[in-house]
């Protein structure tokens, strides 16, 4: 009752005193809701259309200076943060809702695993890098799990498919992900808070207060606190989380602009965990792997080596999670008659700590500690050339201690990864003749990672692993490069190309000593062409790009045979990063809205995606001499191995050339519409609906026919009443409605030895609830 009673008591404190203040504020003649920043009605559509009707341009800044979306010469997905509110967006998990480019599936302890247009990272240990970058706040997180709790009092999210390696640096071959903050306002005393329930026993809570601490300077708090129970049977998939930030912005003088800003996330519960798929029961995909029934499953797919083994074991309901990660910012500029210089000095930690079942148990400690500055230098002069240069340093030190028992196999590692990256960059702008613009830029970079380990595995043994100490480091140098050209073809009327280079460096996996722990880095080409339209007088814009990626030694993380130097068992099955050859990303994508009438809302979204690996090998193993349990063609590769295997054991080599992208459905659709009936000076009544729809998909590189998730379609629906004049509004919603089962990252857990079992995350099943939110 306890656990329970704290979080309930810091929503209904955070609501209440939002709620008592706002009719005061009102009274006073304060800014309504409609019109208070952080202050949106809870509408879909709030912060997109403007009081003539119009449609408003968002805001970005995807090329690190502030541009109209239909003014940036790039592909950019942005989604307000009212838009987010409206949707009950908590965590990345949900953002494939609201954003058709990405793929989004959670792993073990929580970690977000981000795929845009079929290019992504399978993070499967501590040491793995996302090829998605995150920036919180215009700060890059290096851990993915210390920015899933970020999505409160958001102005925001930004999703800029394909290489941004020449503004963004490391760790943005596929793609940047920047979740973008409200800011303090200066002058201005303003809020919200809201206060939601749902099922799977519900309850959350988030709010922001602007305060001005004088005519110079703004504070700004915001807080969310979630409590829910887990979505599976046994009570995994919940979430116990609490987030707050706190920033405090300067302006001593007219041209100068400094914001210090601190937050705090927490995650605690039972975490994630994986189903069986195909599913334990098709009535309830949600059986968690605790569950009696997916245990009794789980035995009956083992083959009878390791069903039967003494050392054989399940996955258990003592499963948690207890991840901490908090970060300390500065932007601090200075405007010169020419140019604005921005520094952005930033330290993040993220802590994190659970036990999570695949059902093979895995068990982390770790501590990350991070440090970065940014300096750059933007262009301010409205003359044909316009300008961005800078220079960035990276450093990050982390501890890890992974335990991987898969009952017949059990390997340890711990030790320290010091990574430490230095680059500059630039790019210009100059416009030809007022309606052309040629764009080029290029970023060098140098990355070195340093690591200092004790690592040891047993297969068949009771005995704990032997670990043996291993020093290595290595460092990369890599360039990325940008060059296009956008051109007005008409008022309203953007056409743009570009050829743009990614880059991420390469690392370390765990492995015994004396063996290959490397990888080296993936490179990534985009080819892209693009028309941005503002059609009918300001009250549409249809958006188009076609693209196509070539990508080369991408980073692909699987389990294969590594070398233990025992002779009697020379080989181990282990989790390996390896670089995967060669493949193609090409398609086309859509994104449209139409304001039809004053109260009609009409949104379209789309993307077709044609992937393939043109070359894609590795090697399999099996300890019983089993072929491969995969879909791809494969050989018996056992004679040229050295050393041989011992016994029946064999190494295969498998050949999934040809085959598709995992997490990149060939065809996705969002479709939206929103009315809002006005009850003749009584208020609003908004309704809104969207539907997502997705084609089938491969889940992992085992590429098996369970390993798919076919084709499906999901519809959210949201009913919200705003009165008028009023600082409140109440919405209902349901998500899912038709309750549909989607799964993602398919895994062959190793006590399977090749049988085929399979276990997949899964998202989430039909959520319905109820939202007060006020505002003032």
């Amino acid at each position: 009752m306890t656990k329970l009673f704290r979080p309930a008591t810091a929503m209904a404190t955070l609501f209440l005193a939002a709620a008592l203040h706002a009719p005061a504020a009102q009274a006073a003649g304060g800014a309504s809701a409609d019109a208070s920043p952080g202050g949106a009605p809870d509408t879909a559509d709030a912060g997109d259309t403007a009081p003539d009707g119009t449609l408003d341009d968002i805001v970005v800044t995807a090329e690190q200076r502030a541009q109209t979306l239909q003014s940036a010469p790039v592909a950019v997905q942005a989604v307000t943060g009212a838009s987010l509110a409206a949707n009950s967006l908590t965590n990345t998990a949900d953002l494939t809702r609201v954003l058709p480019a990405l793929v989004v599936a959670p792993a073990a302890g929580g970690t977000p695993q981000l795929y845009v247009r079929g290019i992504g990272s399978f993070i499967s240990t501590s040491y793995s890098e996302p090829a998605v970058a995150f920036n919180l706040d215009g700060v890059y997180v290096p851990r993915p799990a210390g920015a899933s709790l970020a999505f409160y009092d958001l102005r925001r999210l930004e999703l800029l498919p394909g290489p941004q390696g020449t503004l963004y640096g490391r760790n943005a071959s596929a793609g940047v992900l920047n979740i973008v903050p409200e800011v303090p306002v200066l002058g201005e005393t303003s809020g919200h808070a809201s206060l939601e329930f749902g099922n799977y026993n519900l309850r959350k809570g988030e709010g922001a207060l602007n305060v001005p601490l004088s005519d110079k300077a703004a504070l700004r708090v915001a807080g969310q606190v979630v409590d829910r129970k887990g979505y599976l049977s046994d009570g995994y998939d919940d979430d116990q989380s609490q987030a707050g930030r706190v920033q405090v912005a300067l302006e001593p003088a007219d041209d100068w602009h400094i914001r210090f800003a601190a937050d705090y996330a927490h995650r605690g519960g039972k975490g994630d965990a994986e189903v069986q798929y195909p599913f334990v029961n098709s009535d309830n995909p949600w059986v968690g792997p605790s569950d009696p029934a997916a245990v009794k499953a789980y035995y009956t797919a083992l083959p009878a080596v390791a069903r039967l083994s003494p050392l054989i074991g399940n996955a258990k309901n003592d499963g948690f999670i207890d991840d901490k990660g908090w970060g300390l910012k500065t932007d601090i500029a200075k405007d010169f008659s020419f140019a604005t210089l921005t520094l952005t000095p930033a330290y993040r930690g993220m802590d994190e700590d659970y036990l999570t079942y695949v059902p093979s148990a895995f068990r982390l400690t770790s501590r990350s500690r991070s440090t970065s500055v940014d300096a750059r230098l933007t262009s301010n002069g409205q003359g044909p050339l316009s300008w961005v240069g800078g220079a960035s340093y990276f450093d990050e030190n982390l501890y890890a201690d992974q335990n991987f028992n898969s009952f017949i196999q059990h390997a340890v590692g711990k030790g320290d990864l010091t990574t430490e990256s230095q680059s500059v960059y630039g790019q210009l702008t100059y416009a030809v003749v007022p309606d052309l613009r040629l764009t080029a830029g290029g970023r060098l970079s140098h990355e070195e990672k340093t690591q200092a380990i004790l690592f040891g595995s047993n297969t068949f043994s009771a005995a704990s692993p032997t670990l043996l100490h291993r020093d290595d480091r290595h460092d990369w140098n890599g360039t990325s490069w940008k060059a296009g050209a956008d051109y007005d073809l008409a008022p309203g009327s953007l056409l743009y190309a570009t050829i743009a280079t990614g880059y991420k460096a390469g690392g370390f996996f765990s492995a015994p000593v004396s063996q290959r722990d490397q990888y080296g880095p993936e490179h990534l080409t985009a080819y892209t062409v693009g028309l941005k339209n503002s059609l009918l007088g300001g009250k549409a814009q249809v958006n188009l790009e076609a693209f196509d990626y070539e990508y080369r030694d991408q980073q692909i993380n699987y389990t294969a045979p590594v070398l233990t130097g025992i002779a009697l068992a020379p080989y181990a099955a282990l989790s390996v990063t390896q670089n995967a050859g060669r493949a193609h990303m090409r398609g086309l994508a859509l994104d449209g809205r139409w304001q039809m009438t004053a109260d009609d809302l009409l949104t379209a979204s789309g993307q077709y995606l044609d992937t393939a690996y043109d070359d894609l090998h590795y090697r399999y193993y099996s300890g019983l001499g089993l072929a491969p349990s995969v879909g791809c063609a494969y050989t018996n590769a056992t004679a040229a191995a050295v050393p041989k295997p011992v016994g029946a054991a064999k190494i295969w080599a498998v050949d999934c050339s040809g085959k598709p992208a995992v997490n990149a459905p060939r065809w996705t659709a969002t479709l939206g519409y929103q009315h809002d009936f006005r009850l003749d000076g009584n208020g609003t009544v908004t309704a809104a609906a969207d539907v997502y729809l997705s084609s089938s998909y491969h889940t992992a590189y085992d590429y098996l026919a369970k390993q798919v998730q076919g084709g499906y379609h999901t519809t959210n629906l949201r009913l919200t009443y705003t009165p008028q004049h009023a600082w409140w509004s109440l919405t209902g919603y349901v998500n899912n409605v038709e309750n549909q089962a989607v799964v993602n990252m398919g895994y062959q857990p190793v006590q399977a030895l090749g049988a085929g079992y399979n276990t997949e995350s899964i998202r989430p099943p039909r959520l319905y609830g109820v939202r007060v939110r006020v505002a003032y």
